[in-house]
């Protein structure tokens, strides 16, 4: 069988699960236990459906015979980041009595500091001696990530409130405060791996960001939200320290003492971070449905708010750099740095300091921003390399006509692989 119709039939056995809770509930979610049936139902229907689509990505991708089992499931996992997430989500509003209820978010905290460990992993003495060797393109990078989308943030904070008076616009204008000013996290380096953009530049700025977030974060939420929302500044900043910055340096000595070691566990760092990832938004989701149930006509424009915030980030962090000399692969880093947050960060902030609506904004945003940045930037970034590449090719007198051959016939191939 072709790996499209293996696709469409898991996502056609996805879709099922999901619409059989739902409506059995009323279109509000239910506990677990109500009705074993039902719940039975979806996860059958979602283990037909992730059998289905693994198959369909091995039909798809023809991994080497050589791979073991496991590290063809964790390749999957990785291939499949949206997928899962997804499932997350859904599972987290469907089931959302009984997730809220259980020991899902409780590790949420935890489960990010795993994330933020492999970060630290992938984060080597060598780009902290990058960053002395071009303090400026980091700087710029870093500079832009602590400007552009706070401001954007509180831009749309007092749209949020103008919308939606009371508690809940207050929540949610905090809510995406708390996301505008959260640091990067890993998913600017890889789409910025993906789109052939300065993952050097990418990981340093990464690394400084989160490094200052801890003492930025605090200070930005407290001048931005402090008049709609009472924190403990020294509480977020402690969180903080804990949550994000120990785990990193313990990850990057580890790192850079055992290199061998690894780089032997590398390929279990993606389905890991992506797992850990789907725990925390179904135990996040779970906290703000109640909520979201009781006021569903907030969802519409929150999803239209989060897209601005999106798209605006990212714009900016592609554009803005043009000014300051930045390369074509500087500036792919920098928009992905800017305009992709780390949207758990965000959210597990989020429901220790505030109201679980404050929350809602990084469930939806995250979504948002993966979205845009692996279906759009990512396939129009390298499309757009491929075609300069050809061009200077084509202008350089010192490349034999046999090269030029090679990369013509090897972008056409490129581009006649995407959708």
């Amino acid at each position: 069988m072709e790996a499209k119709t293996l696709k469409y039939m898991s996502s056609a056995c996805f879709t099922l699960g999901f619409i059989i809770p739902f409506a059995a509930s009323n279109f509000v979610g239910m506990p677990l236990s109500v009705i074993p049936i039902v719940s039975a139902s979806l996860i059958e229907l979602w283990t037909i459906g992730l059998f289905l689509r693994y198959f369909a990505y091995v039909g798809r991708t023809a991994p080497p015979a050589t791979l073991s089992f496991s590290m063809r499931i964790g390749n999957f996992v990785s291939c499949e980041p949206s997928l899962f997430l997804t499932l997350g989500i859904v599972f987290g509003y469907l089931f959302y009595p009984s997730v809220e209820k259980s020991v899902v978010p409780a590790l949420g905290p935890y489960l990010l500091m795993a994330i933020m460990f492999t970060m630290g992993l992938a984060i080597n003495l060598q780009n902290w001696i990058r960053i002395i060797q071009r303090p400026r393109a980091v700087g710029v990078a870093v500079l832009l990530k602590w400007t552009c989308t706070p401001l954007v943030a509180f831009l749309l904070s007092l749209v949020l409130i103008q919308l939606f008076p009371g508690i809940t616009g207050n929540a949610l204008a905090v809510g995406i405060i708390v996301l505008g000013t959260t640091p990067t996290g890993g998913g600017s380096n890889a789409f910025t791996l993906i789109s052939k953009g300065d993952l050097a530049l990418s990981v340093s700025a990464t690394a400084i960001n989160t490094m200052l977030a801890p003492f930025i974060q605090p200070l930005l939420i407290l001048r931005l939200a402090g008049g709609i929302a009472s924190l403990n500044a020294t509480a977020i900043i402690q969180d903080l320290l804990r949550m994000v910055v120990a785990p990193v340096v313990a990850g990057t000595i580890l790192g850079s003492v055992f290199p061998k070691f690894t780089s032997r566990m590398n390929p279990a760092f993606g389905p890991l971070t992506i797992i850990c990832l789907a725990f925390i938004v179904m135990g996040t989701m779970s906290k703000g449905t109640n909520t979201l149930v009781q006021q569903i006509s907030i969802l519409p424009y929150l999803v239209a708010i989060c897209l601005v915030q999106a798209v605006a980030g990212l714009w900016l962090g592609y554009f803005v750099p043009g000014f300051f000399g930045f390369s074509y692969a500087q500036r792919k880093a920098t928009c992905f740095e800017v305009g992709v947050g780390n949207a758990a960060m965000a959210m597990i902030i989020a429901l220790r300091h505030f109201d679980p609506i404050t929350a809602l904004p990084s469930i939806v945003y995250g979504k948002i921003q993966y979205i845009i940045a692996s279906t759009v930037l990512v396939s129009r970034f390298r499309g757009i390399e491929d075609k300069k590449e050809i061009s200077a090719t084509a202008r350089s007198p010192a490349v034999s006509e046999e090269a030029a051959t090679v990369k013509v016939t090897m972008a056409d191939a490129t581009e006649g692989e995407r959708p």
